[in-house]
């Protein structure tokens, strides 16, 4: 358990030092990935509290190298659970995936997109 300063409760996430394949999402993947992950549910609620996340595994990192042998994409899936109250007060447990998607890494014309693929909701 790693808890974020005035955040939600992080469980099972490897630590960044253990995949540097995740660099290109910065020093402090998690707190990135919980970041955009609560803005994405604020978005659909914004009375939702994120509670907690859960990483239930070893993220799926699917990189792409160009002819020189440089990594220039790379997607980066992440199997979660994450315990939310919604505005009503009620309280969720979401299973799904988180998926980075970086394009051009490296370069001046580097993005980087997530999206969320929602696997089951079960009220708790």
């Amino acid at each position: 358990m790693r808890p974020v300063a005035g955040g939600p409760e992080l469980y099972g996430f490897p630590p960044p030092e253990t995949v540097p394949d995740l660099r290109w999402l910065g020093p402090d993947y998690v707190s990135v990935l919980v970041y955009d992950l609560t803005q994405g549910l604020l978005r659909q609620d914004p009375r939702t509290s994120v509670m907690g996340v859960r990483c239930e595994g070893q993220p799926t990192l699917s990189p792409t190298v160009d002819p020189s042998g440089v990594i220039r994409a790379h997607d980066a899936c992440f199997p979660l659970q994450v315990f939310v109250q919604d505005g009503a007060g009620r309280p969720w447990r979401l299973r799904g995936q988180w998926t980075y998607s970086g394009r051009d890494l490296g370069t001046s014309a580097a993005s980087i997109t997530h999206f969320w693929r929602l696997l089951s909701a079960e009220g708790v």
